[in-house]
């Protein structure tokens, strides 16, 4: 498993990223990531390049054809070359999204 050789604390490249309940602004309880911005990228100790990005639908753990909207970060589980982290995800969650081939 991959782990992040960049300057910042606290990215797990592994597992989804934990989100803390926000309601302050509206009565609607909103998950925010505890990590950010979205689209931010980091390498990898094997080399490749991770995403930030957000499961716009449930992905399988270890799903290589990812697809990352280069707008939104919204990813898809198809058509795409990113590798998602060997967890489930559901939808909604936050997670690093490696690339497929360096």
């Amino acid at each position: 498993m991959a782990f992040s050789v960049a300057n910042q604390i606290g990215i797990d490249l592994n597992n989804a990223v934990a989100t803390n309940p926000s309601s302050w602004y509206s009565s609607t309880v909103t998950n925010v990531p505890t990590f950010g911005p979205l689209g931010m990228q980091v390498f990898g100790s094997d080399g490749k390049r991770y995403v930030f990005g957000k499961a716009s639908a449930a992905i399988t753990a270890s799903t290589t054809t990812c697809d990352i909207n280069a707008t939104t970060f919204a990813v898809a589980a198809t058509g795409g070359s990113y590798t998602s982290p060997p967890v489930d995800l559901a939808a909604g969650d936050y997670a690093w999204f490696g690339k497929s081939a360096i």
